[in-house]
């Protein structure tokens, strides 16, 4: 039995399900010919996720375990990451999926407004992406600018901290040193936007808002010649009407098939022109609503996004699997990993660089042995 569900909210609310009841009978299964096991199986996957901002870490850790299990070769993230510390809530569960047995896990961030200070990308995201120099609650105190910046903490790096794929470790606007706050917050002075292929799919990785700017680069983009079977497009802001305007008057004359996105917090499904947008519940509102990731499956001759739900409510409610709620043909090949670039072998003197406590691997239990001293000047950062 097979149930499906999708959503819509503003205008597209309509529930529909469809249940099938089957009378069992004893019989003997015909033997499963290898042959087409082997043409049904995914060449690759990739993960995609959004707003992780929920205080309810149990809920992210689900979610995150869920998608880690397809063993992903890619992670999305559309934005309001609200990572703080690695050995913390989202960031701990995101990096487990990142270092995985299977080989380094690529991470792409299309920036959310809350991934912004200012207009500029947070500075311990940036370090995090091109040098893989990472953030640690020691579990001390500091007197001042609230819950997420009222701590001491240190930063580490070496062979479990990933630079999170070769496309930001060279991007300008990626670097640890590319701080220049901008003079409108919605148009930063070097743009976070790159594009990136794999496996057949070309990824178009936006900034967090809409502009002209940015609606002038990805049409000048998608009109090039490209030797990818289609495009998807990356985005936080979701508003359809906006992001639509991407791809008016370019009928016929582009790629772009899909578009993922975040920051509504609420699932969301439309198709217009040719291309379907979607809009990911993320992982924001913990017990008060749904929470959602989702799977990519790359099949030589198609793409599959399956959709993994957790319902609203407390206890945790088991994941729900949604299959099948985008499709498309196409030719794709084997994910063949970039050459990834490797994080420093030594941190950054932001504190005693000490790597995670044995036993650990994020070092989960607060640090009551940190030594004293001043808190890092980037950690007066606050988030807008």
């Amino acid at each position: 039995m097979r149930v499906a569900s999708l959503s819509r909210e503003k205008g597209f609310g309509r529930r529909w399900g469809m249940a099938l009841a089957v009378l069992c009978i004893p019989h003997v299964a015909p033997a499963e010919d290898p042959a087409r096991a082997a043409e049904e199986a995914p060449l690759w996957s990739a993960a995609w996720i959004t707003d992780t901002q929920t205080p309810d870490c149990e809920w992210i850790a689900t979610l995150l375990a869920r998608a880690g299990a397809d063993k992903p070769r890619i992670l999305i993230h559309t934005g309001d990451a609200r990572f703080e510390w690695a050995n913390r809530c989202a960031w701990r569960h995101v990096l487990t999926v990142l270092t995985a047995e299977t080989g380094p896990v690529e991470f792409h961030l299309a920036p959310g407004n809350h991934d912004l200070e200012n207009g500029v990308l947070e500075g311990h995201l940036r370090r995090a992406a091109s040098l893989g120099i990472y953030r640690l609650d020691t579990g001390r105190r500091a007197a001042g600018l609230g819950y997420y910046h009222d701590r001491v903490t240190e930063e580490v790096s070496g062979p479990l901290w990933p630079v999170w794929n070769p496309e930001v470790a060279a991007h300008a606007a990626w670097q640890s040193g590319a701080s220049k706050k901008p003079a409108n917050h919605m148009h930063p002075e070097i743009p976070y936007r790159y594009a990136f292929k794999r496996g057949g799919v070309r990824f178009i990785v936006c900034d967090s808002y809409v502009t002209d700017e940015g609606r002038d680069w990805v049409r000048d983009l998608i009109v090039k010649p490209d030797d990818s079977s289609i495009s998807i497009l990356l985005q936080h802001k979701h508003e359809v009407d906006q992001l639509s305007r991407y791809f008016e008057g370019l009928e016929g004359r582009h790629n772009v098939k899909l578009v993922l996105s975040g920051d509504h917090h609420l699932f969301c499904r439309e198709e217009r022109g040719g291309v379907t947008f979607i809009t990911g519940a993320g992982i924001a509102r913990g017990a008060e609503g749904e929470n959602d990731a989702m799977a990519l499956w790359v099949y030589p001759d198609r793409l599959r996004l399956d959709r993994y739900v957790i319902p609203p409510g407390r206890p945790l409610p088991a994941v729900k699997v949604e299959e099948g709620i985008w499709s498309v043909k196409g030719k794709f090949t084997a994910y063949v990993p970039p050459e990834h670039p490797s994080a420093p072998a030594a941190p950054a003197a932001a504190g005693d660089g000490r790597e995670p406590a044995r036993g650990s691997r994020w070092d989960d239990v607060p640090r009551k042995d940190a030594p004293p001293g001043p808190r890092p000047p980037d950690d007066r950062e606050r988030n807008p």
